[in-house]
């Protein structure tokens, strides 16, 4: 928390007022260059720890496949909203996200052919890896353009990432072995279950919550309200979706709530 806190107090207080206007300029390209190497030396920065720590934990020990798989989605969207944090502008923290879709889906490819790959990371269907994680930046990128481009809300874009990524992990770490409840609701494909969506529910308004409260500095009703819709729209948006595509869905449906209620 006190790094989370250093970010916005040290590195974003010359350009709190800009960002809260709307960061429309164009910064001119040596300066675009800096800012993008310091967002992905930033995300590097955050992701490279967490990896030492999940690679030995996946090969050392017996854990779920689905689990390992939803602890690297946690560390992914979580480092990518302290990058939104530290980014300078929105173009940097966008065009970082694309770059790092365009190296990991070759890079992939390659790997994807490896036997160990398999080991570490179990395929639901041949290439979905790859399909998943270029998705996955390109929308982080998405969001940044809209909340912090178009309507000059960093935090925001933070928010419903962070939202989004731990929300959708807790679904599956408590939905998949104690889900016994399947919601069999109009529109819903019969798989999902009340225990996964109340896990979602819960764990994205408690992250919704932090970076409302200790960043962007909301009023705590206010921000009881607008995490909550924001949680709930996002639950129910990922029960309705179909799972190819929820990673479009669900965020786009909670970066939208966020964004009406902040405005009231």
């Amino acid at each position: 928390m006190r790094f989370l806190f250093y970010l916005t107090d040290k590195d974003c207080y010359d350009c709190r007022h800009r960002r809260k206007a709307g960061d429309r300029m164009t910064a001119d390209p040596g300066t675009l260059f800096i800012q993008i190497r310091h967002c992905l030396l930033a995300l590097a920065g955050f992701i490279a720890p967490a990896l030492l720590v999940l690679l030995p934990v996946r090969y050392l020990t017996r854990i779920p496949s689905y689990v390992f798989r939803k602890l690297l989605h946690f560390v992914a969207f979580t480092c990518v909203s302290l990058m939104i944090l530290a980014a300078k502008s929105w173009q940097a923290a966008a065009l970082a996200s694309v770059l790092v879709a365009v190296v990991l889906y070759p890079l992939l490819s390659v790997l994807e052919n490896a036997a160990w790959f398999g080991k570490l990371l179990v395929e639901k269907s041949p290439g979905e890896i790859k399909r998943s994680f270029l998705l996955l930046f390109l929308m982080f990128a998405a969001l940044i353009s809209v909340s912090w481009g178009i309507f000059g809300q960093p935090h925001l874009a933070a928010a419903a990432i962070l939202m989004w990524g731990t929300g959708d992990a807790a679904a599956a770490l408590i939905g998949i072995p104690f889900g016994r409840h399947k919601v069999h609701l109009s529109l819903t494909d019969g798989k999902k279950s009340w225990e996964g969506s109340a896990a979602m529910l819960a764990v994205s308004f408690v992250s919704g919550m932090v970076i409302l409260l200790a960043v962007q500095k909301m009023v705590f009703p206010k921000a009881v309200l607008t995490a909550a819709a924001g949680a709930f729209i996002g639950a129910a948006t990922e029960l309705f979706s179909p799972s190819e595509y929820d990673t479009v869905t669900v965020p786009a449906a909670i970066i939208a709530v966020l964004l009406v209620l902040s405005g009231l």
